[in-house]
């Protein structure tokens, strides 16, 4: 099977829930503007930013609630919006810590405000304040995200239950995060290591947050599905950041709609890297020793990388292991759900992380 189905299921969620967000980012933006025209204009970028996600995280809560026996969709599209305002959000606390200056397309917020510092001559640094803005704006749209949560149209202790797992593993991220930051400094990390890394800072709140949450917001989930959805979205989520990584290299940045020098500048130790270590020359490994985690990496730099992955056989060698949790993944969907069509949607979905190109 490809990933045609999963695709078109992922299609029809963001048709559904792209006027949600939309609407609900520009309710905010007039209640900001109690507050104040600069923090309104600030969610108004917030909003340029969030209508261009790509959504995933909220199919996955979509599709858990219909795994788990959901029907009433028109909440659950409605209620799927938290992860994806707050995954907008973390994105723009992620922004400034790369120093990236672009996002699906449009600026970052690190980025226009920095420029805005220059403009109006702030006393501090106007890449302080650029920061400094990305920070407040992601901090409060974290809270936007909790706020459609809590006003679900579910049952109470439903929504309890649900929030307990979007604290545990929002949590989670943070304390990957810091993981992440760090290992860019140590070239003697180990595969387990990596793959914890992936698993803690994304592949949590990818997969099994957004499974997890839905499913929950049904009812009880009975304990073989339960382990089932564990096993399946650990799958999924290291094969979905298995090809962001690939992307990150290898991507054309008129569709992932970022810099594809970002991801070497910021040294990250992505699996990848850790293979090219194993794998490279001695030639080979000296160029990735200087390149990464370099200030001013170019796109000729990243051409020469890729150059390298393919000879040394890392690229070929980590891709393997993206369609290894494809095909691991597949084996739990039988015990999440017995609706064959459902089953289908969950194995396109998951073949789907690995054949998309943004």
């Amino acid at each position: 099977m490809d990933g045609l189905l999963g695709k078109e299921y992922l299609k029809n969620y963001i048709k559904n829930v792209k006027s949600i967000i939309n609407n609900y980012l520009k309710n905010e933006e007039e209640k900001a503007k109690d507050v104040g025209k600069i923090p309104a204009e600030a969610v108004e970028h917030f909003n340029n930013l969030a209508a261009e996600g790509k959504g995933i995280r909220g199919c996955l809560v979509s599709l858990g609630y219909e795994a788990n026996g959901g029907t009433k969709m028109e909440n659950i599209y409605e209620t799927s919006t938290f992860i994806e305002i707050f995954h907008s959000g973390v994105l723009v606390h992620d922004d400034f810590m790369d120093r990236d200056n672009k996002r699906r397309g449009v600026e970052t917020l690190n980025s226009i405000y920095k420029k805005y510092g220059e403009k109006i001559k702030v006393k501090t640094d106007p890449l302080h304040y650029g920061n400094s803005m990305a920070v407040s704006v992601g901090d409060a749209t974290l809270y936007m995200s909790w706020e459609i949560l809590l006003n679900s149209n579910f049952p109470p202790e439903r929504i309890i239950e649900a929030g307990k797992i979007y604290a545990k593993y929002v949590i989670r991220l943070a304390h990957g995060q810091v993981l992440d930051i760090t290992s860019g400094a140590h070239e003697d990390i180990t595969e387990k290591e990596v793959l914890n890394i992936l698993w803690t800072k994304s592949g949590e709140y990818t997969s099994l947050l957004p499974l997890m949450v839905g499913a929950t917001l049904v009812g009880d989930i009975p304990e073989k599905r339960k382990k089932a959805i564990e096993n399946y979205a650990r799958c999924f989520g290291w094969a979905f950041q298995i090809q962001d990584d690939y992307l990150g290299i290898f991507g054309e940045e008129e569709e992932t709609r970022k810099p594809i020098t970002s991801d070497l500048r910021e040294g990250k130790n992505t699996l990848f890297m850790f293979n090219l270590r194993k794998l490279g020359n001695n030639e080979q490994k000296a160029f990735q020793s200087s390149v990464l985690g370099r200030e001013d990496v170019t796109k000729d730099d990243v051409y020469k990388m890729r150059e390298i992955l393919r000879d040394s056989g890392t690229l070929n060698n980590v891709l393997k292991k993206g369609w290894a949790y494809v095909e691991e993944g597949k084996k739990y969907i039988g015990d999440i759900t017995d609706d064959k069509n459902m089953q289908n949607i969950f194995e396109s979905l998951l073949v789907f992380m690995m054949e998309r190109t943004k």
